[in-house]
């Protein structure tokens, strides 16, 4: 009988962090996985023979509490420093993310006169409001009609309604000149999500890096959260298998079960709660706490019975919109091309170690979302890249390069007719004719690539609808609503029963803060469980 104090569900990055604090703390878990392997798109993938990466690029997000208190470094994790941090290509020529705001002000000033000033401004105003609203991604989120009271200066009430209200574009417009360095931003914000930029509440993805910062008050000024720009977290040896790698050994440091090719069928319950998790073998592992991971859809439509959480909570979950339009690019190639459109002072070699980006104008990336929502492809493709073999040597066995590229917006239903292998390769050749606009020759140097389109990612990682994020970045779907209101604080309706993947606040990429979140729920009970009562 396979008995335990908790169990989890999902082997994800949320999920092993989860595991790994609970065993930490003394408990028996087991964590169950579905696939043969662990991580999700964080994890190790053979996309070409003898050649794994992740789906993902970067670990910008990645929170330091969950790697110092891991103690993940002792587990092999190790990042190198780029700098720069990104390229983002313009038809002008590339911006670069230098590590120096000097050398970056420089270039917003030549995009507009007094742009850097403007952009300054933007970013320290966000920073202010992050303050003030007093939200902190480790901690469970207030609601959304919860935020605006707790302000009182005018200033601090535009800007709330400016990003709360309003829709990013307008937020941009308002606040800065030049196309390029609204670009830069929207890009960001936009990250992965299949929304429109006019679209009320739009503007939130740029909170996210202010709400980090309430919970790093005593970093050092070049943290990750200290820097406006993504990626400046560093890059994993190894690529962004290298967390994973060092999650699970935290994880059978401290016993963790670590169940592959170990799906769960229900979530099994009795009338005084959770009691356990059963496989689609019958096989059954009992717990007093069962804490998922997985996206909200898969557990509400196929894990759970109807009403166990009470009336109207599965509905609502199941109707929240799950737009995702991933499709990824891996590239390997016989030499690395130079890049085209660098500003004079730029070191080539170090630029081609970080990341890439193309986006070109806020119009271009309206256009890109709203022509993959009609199922068709837009005229330019919103890229973000990497090539991991200059960080992590060894990721092929001779002197080849490997080059990682997330593509969005890919129509998850193209107005065609469904994906199919030309499909693939159109839309994947597609990628590969823009990226030689920053790397001139690219084609001639490629000896292997792989297209993966929206419904395998779906299929191969679970992914509903191909959402890397578990639901949309937007203020309804997410703080004091994400998955349901019944379920924003990690606990649920079912007691032991807990909720901690991306799905939950504060939503996707690779932070680790949901299985965080989720395992000091548990333990926070569990104390209080074990208190004395008088």
């Amino acid at each position: 009988m396979n008995r335990y104090d908790a169990v989890i569900v999902g082997g994800g990055h949320n999920g092993l962090v989860t595991a790994a604090y609970l065993g930490r703390a003394g408990l028996r878990v087991a964590l169950l996985e579905s696939r043969p392997g662990l991580g999700g798109p964080c994890g190790g993938y053979e996309f070409l023979p003898g050649r794994s990466l992740s789906f993902t690029n970067s670990p910008g997000s990645l929170n330091p509490a969950v790697v110092a208190e891991l103690e993940l470094a002792r587990h092999g994790l190790r990042f190198v420093t780029v700098d720069p941090t990104v390229v983002h290509r313009f038809e002008e020529g590339c911006f670069v993310g230098w590590r120096d705001p000097a050398r970056v002000d420089a270039q917003l000033d030549s995009f507009a006169p007094g742009e850097a000033v403007r952009y300054r401004a933007l970013i320290d105003g966000l920073e202010r409001l992050g303050a003030r609203l007093q939200v902190r991604l480790d901690r469970p989120p207030p609601e959304t009609h919860l935020l605006k009271k707790r302000l009182s200066d005018a200033a601090d009430l535009r800007l709330f309604e400016q990003v709360f209200d309003g829709g990013l574009t307008a937020l941009l417009d308002h606040h800065l000149r030049s196309d390029r360095a609204k670009a830069l931003l929207m890009l960001l914000a936009l990250n992965a999500q299949l929304v429109p930029p006019t679209t009320p509440g739009t503007a939130v993805g740029l909170m996210m890096r202010p709400f980090a910062l309430a919970a790093a008050a005593g970093a050092g000024n070049d943290a990750a959260e200290r820097l406006a720009l993504r990626g400046s977290t560093g890059l994993p040896v190894g690529s962004m298998s290298a967390i994973v790698d060092a999650l699970a050994g935290a994880c059978r440091e401290h016993g963790v079960d670590l169940r592959t090719g170990t799906p769960a069928a229900r979530v099994l319950h009795g009338p005084d709660g959770v009691r356990g998790v059963v496989t689609p073998t019958g096989e059954e592992f009992t717990a007093p706490r069962v804490i998922s991971t997985v996206n909200p859809h898969h557990l509400f439509r196929d894990l759970l019975d109807e009403e166990v959480m009470g009336p109207g909570v599965r509905d609502t979950v199941l109707t929240t919109p799950m737009r995702g339009s991933a499709f990824k690019v891996v590239l390997e190639v016989d030499s690395l091309p130079p890049y085209a459109g660098l500003p004079r002072d730029t070191d080539p070699e170090a630029v081609r170690a970080c990341q890439f980006r193309f986006g070109s104008s806020p119009r271009s990336i309206e256009q890109a979302i709203t022509a993959a929502l009609d199922g068709r492809c837009g005229d330019e493709l919103l890229l973000w890249g990497l090539t991991p073999t200059l960080t992590s040597p060894g990721l092929t066995p001779g002197p080849t390069h490997l080059i990682s590229v997330n593509a969005w917006h890919a129509p998850y239903r193209p107005h065609d007719g469904p994906w199919d292998a030309v499909r693939t390769e159109r839309f994947g050749q597609r990628c590969v004719e823009q990226l030689g606009l920053l790397m001139p020759g690219l084609a001639d140097r490629i000896v292997a690539h792989r297209f993966m389109n929206p419904v395998e990612m779906e299929r191969e990682l679970g992914l509903v609808g191909s959402n890397i994020t578990h639901g949309d970045m937007l203020p309804a779907a997410l703080f004091g609503a994400r998955p349901h209101p019944a379920l924003a604080a990690y606990r649920t309706p079912l007691p032991g029963f807990y909720v901690g993947g991306s799905g939950t606040w504060p939503g996707g990429y690779v932070t680790g803060t949901p299985g965080r979140n989720a395992a000091t729920a548990v333990l926070r009970d569990l104390a209080h469980e074990q208190r004395p009562h008088t």
